[in-house]
């Protein structure tokens, strides 16, 4: 299946196969390695400032020595302090470490085989479709209604809510990739994502209507976003579903390549395009449905974060963004965790709402850029 190039380009996309070329080789030079070294250190000490930030500010303060003192085995001062950072805050930081990584991944994916800059989980309909797969599992099975309440240390409802949400959000990618495949325009393929969203919402919406009370509210809330539902009874299926779709990720780093010079180049180069373009697509579809699964539909993350890794790392190879998306998205999505608690307030926002605060505006940008001759 070939997606049409765009009709666009970008300042850190190679213009020919030379240029691609001269990028790749520069990475293992020894001041461009270091450059990205440094660059990379730096993002992990944000990234471990920003944990400690999260573990420590919130409704109730707790100083930073204690919470290291915490993790590390140690006695706190105050004993609900144990409880506060273990139970509660720990699994709600983990949760935002895996869905920055799952969607910032998920996100560069996307733009990458589409060649689409606007491309990712939330804009294309796949989050929509996630959450279609997730309505039919908890209506078919009330059980996987345990999963939203906190309490998902049942085998068969944890692995029925990830597979019906990463099913539907395969469903719909692989719709919106034939259409992709056969319109050029990317404007009309994201207007399209949004067709296909609202699609899938009113499909939802009329199977709300036939749920009960108790999976109605759950089900609204679950859809508004949050690192706060999943504790240490889902965190194995949380992580165990993104980090293997993270490996498929790292497995795809030269076919990623070279899907960014377009498919003829690719085949050129003797690369299966349809196989690499099932495991890329497998692997972005299983990172949203997980994260939907768990955290609900969170938007704009998976088009931010890769372009914040581009502008950082000022390269489009994906030997680097790769783990550059994965660091970039830890870190914002820790910090729109921190917004979201509205640290020293009992007020908790939905995740969605900081999401849009801190995505909305790069979204604007990149769509700005977009029109005057801007793609990946």
């Amino acid at each position: 299946m070939s997606v049409p190039n765009s009709t666009t380009s970008s300042p850190t996309r190679p213009e020919s196969v030379q240029d691609a070329e001269q990028e790749y080789d520069q990475v293992g030079t020894g001041s461009h390695a270091r450059r990205q070294l440094a660059t990379f250190a730096c993002l992990a000490v944000l990234g471990v400032i920003a944990i400690m930030a999260s573990l420590s500010w919130s409704s109730v303060s707790i100083p930073v020595d204690q919470v290291v003192t915490i993790l590390l085995g140690g006695e706190a001062e105050k004993s609900t302090w144990e409880t506060i950072v273990m139970d509660i805050r720990l699994p709600r930081v983990l949760t935002a470490m895996l869905v920055g990584t799952a969607l910032g991944l998920a996100g560069l994916q996307m733009q990458t085989v589409f060649r689409n800059p606007l491309a990712s989980p939330f804009t294309l309909g796949v989050s929509s479709g996630a959450s279609l797969g997730v309505a039919l599992v908890i209506l078919v099975s009330p059980t996987s209604l345990e999963v939203f309440s906190g309490i998902g240390g049942n085998l068969f409802a944890n692995l029925g809510t990830v597979t019906g949400a990463a099913l539907g959000a395969a469903a719909t990618l692989s719709i919106m990739l034939m259409v992709a495949s056969r319109v050029g325009d990317m404007v009309v393929v994201l207007l399209l994502g949004v067709v296909m969203a609202s699609l899938i919402g009113a499909i939802v919406t009329i199977l709300i209507f036939f749920a009960n009370e108790q999976q109605t509210r759950e089900f609204v809330e679950w859809g508004l976003g949050s690192f706060n539902r999943v504790r240490w009874g889902e965190m194995p299926f949380l992580s165990s579903s993104i980090g293997v779709a993270v490996i498929m990720a790292v497995l795809t780093l030269k076919p990623l390549n070279a899907l960014l010079l377009g498919d003829n180049y690719a085949r050129s180069m003797g690369l299966n395009v349809t196989w690499a373009r099932v495991v890329i697509m497998g692997s972005a579809s299983l990172m949203a449905g997980a994260v939907v699964a768990y955290a609900g539909p969170i938007g704009f993350l998976g088009i931010a974060i890769p372009h914040i890794a581009r502008g950082i790392f000022g390269t489009s190879d994906h030997r680097i963004l790769v783990p550059g998306s994965i660091l970039v998205g830890i870190g914002v999505a820790l910090a729109c965790g921190i917004l979201a608690e509205l640290p020293s307030s009992s007020l908790n926002l939905p995740i969605n709402a900081a999401t849009a605060l801190f995505g909305g505006p790069v979204a604007m940008w990149v769509l700005l850029k977009a029109r005057r001759g801007f793609a990946l």
